[in-house]
């Protein structure tokens, strides 16, 4: 039997490989250039972690968690997420004595959804986090940092801001009653997926893919008509800033986000190439989480970008490999190339060795990797204790010193 991966899992390799670590590469240099500290965390934490923060109505928590019982009967869950355990870090090892706190992150996240082009059941992300700070600039700079390292990785790609805020609180909770009053009326017509989520978690309506959802959805209320004075000035703010860095972005009412931990300003970089899985990078504020999870009562911002879906949209890069070819025209010649390969290995240079001992075969397979230089040792290098440098670009060969 032929074992396959598990389903909705993949493996990484070759070219896929060569776009992770370009991005990762953007990542940490734009993590550094914007000051934020790097954060490893388990890939499992207690499932109580989750449960509350996301919301216990949330797909996520309700549908998607892998959840287990470890040998002394504590719940523990895969990270389905990396916001929770970031700021569980935080607390935990207290980074939040010195405000504000800056923090990055890439790793596996873990959901049960019905694998699609672009969603995995474990799949990898990034997460930039900000703790400690209500200032306005904070999330403008983590709308700047994502669009500049989007630029980074997809330079030629048109990739669309959409932006809203969910209010405070206060806010959320009359905006989530009159939701439920709006759709109960219109429940006749809904989707049995949104009907359920009447009472538990209307604003999730809102961000149904359900053709007939989203036609109820034109007319329903509005979260800006429920704004304060103030909440409609900071929104107002924060797009005046994006305008004068030269950021374009629509506002987008019926952005409110997965996951029951947010509030004010929501965003979500979008592609159009991607299908019904069209969101890159996606975040906005949580304040009040942190004291939910046993911290005190300080504000966070953060985002979370898929690094499967930025692979699909990454061009092939075809470019020349600095990969030396290194051939053996015999087995008898073991001894002195060991010796080349030694020293071109010791100088730092990449050398491939197939182990095989045909010229022909060997150049053919060297030019397929688009290697430019070809090492060659014969009977004749041997003898004079030279090798043969082939380049396979400019079609040029000459003997020389290893030297």
């Amino acid at each position: 039997m032929k074992i396959q991966p598990v389903r909705g899992t993949h493996d990484l390799y070759g070219e896929q490989l060569s776009k992770y670590k370009k991005i990762e590469e953007v990542v940490k240099i734009q993590a550094g250039i914007y000051d934020f500290v790097e954060l490893v965390t388990p890939i499992f934490e207690s499932t109580d972690l989750f449960k509350k923060p996301l919301g216990e109505e949330s797909d996520v928590v309700l549908k998607e968690m892998y959840t287990f019982k470890d040998r002394n009967d504590s719940m523990l869950t895969l990270r389905p997420e990396h916001t929770t355990p970031m700021l569980r870090a935080a607390i935990s090892n207290n980074f939040i004595e010195k405000l504000p706190v800056k923090l990055y992150g890439m790793g596996s996240v873990f959901r049960r959804e019905r694998p699609q082009k672009g969603r995995y059941r474990q799949f990898n992300q990034i997460n930039f986090e900000i703790l400690g700070s209500n200032s306005i600039m904070a999330d403008v700079d983590l709308i700047l940092l994502a669009d500049r390292i989007i630029k980074n990785i997809l330079p030629n790609d048109k990739i669309k801001l959409n932006i809203n805020s969910l209010g405070d609180k206060d806010t959320l909770v009359l905006f989530k009653k009159e939701l439920s009053n709006y759709f109960k009326a219109k429940a006749r017509d809904l989707s049995e997926e949104s009907k359920n989520k009447i009472f538990s978690n209307p604003l999730r309506i809102l961000d149904s893919k359900n053709i007939n959802d989203q036609e109820i959805n034109k007319n329903s209320p509005k979260i800006s008509d429920f704004f304060s004075l103030e909440e409609n000035d900071k929104f107002e703010s924060i797009q005046k800033l994006l305008k004068e860095a030269s950021i374009e972005y629509t506002v987008n009412p019926n952005l409110v986000r997965g996951l029951d931990y947010y509030c004010h300003t929501v965003f979500e970089f979008k592609s159009d190439k991607l299908g019904a899985q069209d969101t890159l990078i996606g975040g906005g504020r949580y304040d009040g989480l942190i004291k939910l999870l046993g911290g005190p009562d300080i504000p966070g911002i953060g985002w979370a970008g898929g690094i499967e879906r930025l692979i699909l949209l990454m061009n092939n890069d075809h470019k020349t490999s600095n990969k030396i070819y290194f051939i053996l025209m015999d087995k008898k010649f073991e001894s002195y190339g060991l010796q080349v390969l030694n020293k071109l290995r010791k100088n730092n240079l990449n050398v491939h060795f197939d182990y095989k001992y045909n010229l022909k075969k060997s150049l053919s397979k060297a030019s397929q990797s688009n290697s430019e230089n070809v090492v060659i040792i014969g009977e004749n290098e041997v003898n004079k204790n030279l090798c043969t440098l082939k380049n396979l670009k400019k079609n040029t060969q000459e003997t020389i010193t290893i030297d």
